[in-house]
């Protein structure tokens, strides 16, 4: 692995435990009927920060079909993004039980997107773009739960602009992972290794550190 790669690799268990330490710090000032929010944040960057520092150290990646595959990127997604979905949905809905199907859907379809572009990026051209399109499939079902019935519930609730906020930013964000997978090292090759490296630690960054702050504080505000 080269320098220029491993660097935002550093970065990124570097900012997944600050982050970590300072959602723990927020957690601290939550209601104890609130403390789900925080146990969810933190388990989100803490595992981000787990799998950043294996990718750092190089135990997180191997040579397969003549490229680098970082698989330790899959294993967090498969955990942080369901954690995400039922962040989001704690945000919609005061309990999880009644809405617990739902939950149970978007997990399950997230897991399906996730595991379907592993095995894209671990296929040859034009294999990989099959795979990439079947993920998106799955994605797209995400997206379907989340602005349809997840939306309808956060609706009769308390955080309804706080889920409208949310909601957005994931969107937005879980939109550019598979363009990033589609032009870099996993698909048309049109960016290195290093780019591709900068450009997911910035999304993932985003999506868990600042998804993180974003949840801990309306729920601040609302306690």
């Amino acid at each position: 692995m080269s320098s220029a790669v491993q660097f935002p690799l550093v970065i990124g268990w570097i900012a997944m435990l600050a982050g970590g330490i300072a959602f723990w710090r927020m957690s601290k000032g939550l209601p104890e009927n609130q403390k789900h929010h925080g146990i969810a944040a933190m388990t989100i960057v803490f595992v981000a920060f787990a799998n950043y520092l294996a990718m750092a150290l190089g135990q997180g990646d191997m040579i397969h079909n003549g490229r680098d595959v970082f698989f330790a990127r899959y294993i967090d997604w498969v955990i942080t993004t369901p954690i995400l979905l039922v962040s989001l949905a704690m945000v919609a809905s005061k309990t999880l039980a009644p809405i617990r199907t739902l939950v149970c859907a978007l997990i399950a379809a997230d897991i399906y997107m996730i595991v379907t572009g592993l095995v894209g990026n671990l296929s040859e051209s034009p294999y990989n773009y099959l795979w990439w399109l079947v993920s998106m499939v799955a994605f797209l079902v995400v997206l379907a739960l989340i602005w349809g019935p997840l939306q309808k519930v956060a609706g009769q609730g308390a955080y309804r602009s706080e889920f409208s906020t949310l909601s957005l930013m994931l969107t937005v964000l879980w939109c550019c992972y598979p363009i990033v997978w589609l032009l870099g090292t996993s698909g048309a090759g049109l960016f290195s290794a290093a780019v591709e490296s900068w450009f997911y630690l910035i999304l993932d960054v985003t999506a868990k550190v600042g998804f993180g702050f974003v949840a801990l504080n309306a729920v601040r505000k609302r306690s």
